[in-house]
């Protein structure tokens, strides 16, 4: 009776890959598909019985070479840390998304500055428009636009230097108009010290009236009907006064 000598070194290895490949594609996809791979992948279970089975198995006049079955043990042994690794991970970011869903809701009803381009105004109480220039501008102009895209009042800011800045609007057209309550939006043009255009970024202040959490992800959402991710909120400011 002839005994098959097995080549359990190179079988591990492959074992071991085929494992950390599918670990990665749990770690990037979404959970419903991680769950599947997760069910259909090599964990150190099998890795275990495919080594107890090749040790069950070997050729008993050429039987497996003492280092080669310290190697293997060594690669069982990182296997197990790889795996215990990644749901730490796992488990860290859960707690951790569940933590800044708590530390967002303390933010509902209470004023921010977060990224966009509205303002709302209600009475005599008007969101503050801010925008961040990347470098210095000879010239900046704003310019707020109605519900329905007319512009309302285009205001030349003059030259301004990098950094944010804010404008506070009154609530007035060009001619001293008071316009309706209602939301609001305003663009920012700016010019460069060498005659360029920049790229400018905008940002408001919006009072938060709900938190969401979708995929990780946790948002918050304004009054002006923006949703805004947790990480982007800028600041917190003072409630503003109701007329």
């Amino acid at each position: 009776m002839s005994v098959s000598s097995v080549s359990s070194s190179s079988i591990l290895s492959s074992l071991a890959a085929a494992t950390a490949q599918t670990s990665t594609s749990s770690s990037s996809s979404s959970s419903s598909s991680s769950s599947t791979s997760s069910a259909s992948g090599l964990g150190e279970n099998d890795f275990l019985k495919l080594l107890v089975t090749q040790l069950s198995n070997q050729d008993p006049l050429n039987p497996m070479d003492d280092q080669s079955f310290v190697a293997q043990l060594a690669q069982f042994s990182s296997l197990e840390q790889l795996t215990n690794i990644n749901s730490g991970i796992s488990k860290l970011n859960t707690t951790t998304a569940q933590q800044q869903m708590f530390n967002a809701s303390s933010l509902i009803g209470k004023e921010v500055i977060a990224a966009g381009n509205s303002v709302v105004k209600s009475g005599t109480s008007v969101g503050t428009a801010y925008y961040t220039l990347p470098s210095a501008a000879s010239d900046v102009t704003l310019t707020i636009t109605n519900s329905s895209g007319s512009t309302v009042r285009t205001v030349d800011l003059g030259a301004q230097s990098t950094g944010q800045s804010k404008y506070q609007w009154d609530g007035t057209d060009g001619n001293g108009t008071t316009e309706a309550d209602g939301t609001y939006t305003f663009s920012v043009s700016a010019t460069g010290t060498n005659g360029s255009s920049l790229s400018v970024t905008t940002a408001s202040t919006g009072i938060v009236s709900g938190v969401n959490s979708s995929s990780g992800t946790n948002t918050i959402t304004t009054t002006d009907g923006r949703t805004v991710n947790f990480t982007d909120v800028q600041g917190v400011v003072s409630a503003p006064t109701s007329s």
